[in-house]
């Protein structure tokens, strides 16, 4: 086989790429996003990515659409789900999406395929038990899909390698790959003087990670800009004394995945109360509205719109209309930027702490290769450029570069 095949198992998104050993060049590259919808079916029916979305729109929301199943991997008390009446450990969860994209890149080279290099975060969690647990469940999924012979390489350093290639001259490398998930880094001397060598262990000179991501992102925007339209901070009359409504459901809806558990919830019962006590609130009404349609993963969709738009200009809208439910809010490129003060706080102290261990300052690097598809959001960007300069700043294709390096 002349071929390498290269998957970066995503937790908002997936890419498989299949190389050309002979000549190093790629061949076949295809992403899709890391979304699940099963239908409500006594058989196994289920759909990955873009048609995962289509079908369950389609469906009128429908059925059980899971996204981030990445993150399951190492929840140690998360052994199964029950969806319709099936169980579905972790590495059954993953090993659908990867075997979506498995089968797209052996009808591209019309054979199966039973060797892969696998890409995985640098930490799925600090607790030794847990990440044991991920790797193994990770592999497991590999496994079920059809691979026979799996490698394991760290995404960031798989990132380095896709950025190698355009390289003329030794450089070294901060590679901060962001994900959905988890922002990784990579410290590491590249050039072409290395690209051909068996062994790069030499070369990798610090690695690590934080748990924040694109997700994180769209949570924090539905918290600080869309949740008071929702009744968060809303009054309501008990006992003659004026109180604020719980926060609890309002937190809830950070997480789309689990939106749909509230509609049965003691929350959802409580809001009956709560709508009739605050004399008939609009915004509680659409909470309720949103919640009963199980309109949440829409919103989200245009929340998730809204930060991409402001990776392009300066001011946006968050703009929803779907039953009662009517938004159309005003949001700037400042005003996000505030929602992620804390999250670009903690990636700032992690970045020095892990230069301050390798004895680097920022002056040591030569080049931030930045990839991911949260690496767009300016408030990075904003970041990386202050503390290492703007001269210094790459980046790469966002959604497939972790693939690319991997079948390099």
């Amino acid at each position: 086989m002349t071929y390498k095949c290269g998957l970066d198992f995503g937790t908002s998104n997936s890419a498989i790429s299949i190389t050309d050993t002979r000549t190093k060049q790629n061949v076949m590259i295809e992403s899709d996003s890391s979304i699940l919808y099963f239908a409500n079916s006594r058989e196994l029916s289920y759909a990955v990515g873009k048609e995962a979305i289509h079908e369950y729109v389609c469906s009128g929301m429908e059925g059980r659409l899971l996204k981030s199943v990445k993150t399951l991997l190492k929840q140690k008390d998360f052994q199964h789900t029950n969806i319709f009446g099936r169980k579905h450990t972790p590495s059954d969860l993953a090993s659908y999406i990867i075997t979506h994209l498995k089968q797209k890149a052996e009808a591209f080279l019309n054979h199966e395929i039973d060797e892969v290099v696998l890409g995985r975060p640098v930490i799925f969690s600090e607790d030794p038990e847990k990440e044991k647990i991920a790797v193994d469940r990770l592999i497991k999924a590999a496994t079920n899909a059809g691979f026979k012979d799996i490698e394991l390489l760290y995404e960031p350093i798989a990132a380095a390698f896709s950025y190698e290639v355009t390289l003329d001259k030794h450089e070294r490398v901060l590679v901060a790959d962001f994900g959905g998930g988890t922002s990784d880094f990579t410290v590491m001397d590249l050039g072409p003087d290395r690209i051909h060598a068996k062994d790069r262990k030499q070369d990798i000179i610090a690695n690590g990670g934080v748990y924040i991501g694109g997700d994180l992102f769209d949570s924090e925007t539905m918290w600080h800009k869309v949740t008071p339209l929702l009744g968060r901070g809303s009054k309501y009359q008990s006992y003659g004394k004026e109180l604020e409504i719980p926060l609890a459901i309002h937190w809830e809806l950070k997480k789309w995945e689990r939106s749909f558990l509230l509609k049965e919830s003691k929350l959802r019962r409580d809001l009956n109360n709560f709508y009739r006590s605050s004399g008939n609130n609009k915004r509680i009404h659409d909470l309720m509205t949103l919640i009963d349609h199980n309109l949440v993963y829409s919103l989200f969709q245009q929340i998730e719109k809204s930060k991409i738009d402001l990776s392009s200009c300066e001011e946006t809208f968050v703009a929803f209309k779907n039953q009662t439910i009517d938004i159309k809010e005003s949001m700037s490129l400042t005003e996000f930027s505030s929602f992620l003060k804390k999250e670009m706080e903690t990636i700032e102290q992690y970045l020095i702490s892990l230069l301050d261990k390798a004895n680097l300052t920022p002056n040591d690097i030569d080049t931030v290769f930045l990839t991911g598809g949260s690496s767009s959001v300016v408030p990075i960007n904003w970041l990386f450029e202050r503390i290492f300069g703007k001269h210094k700043i790459r980046t790469g294709n966002n959604f497939n570069s972790i693939a690319l390096g991997l079948s390099l």
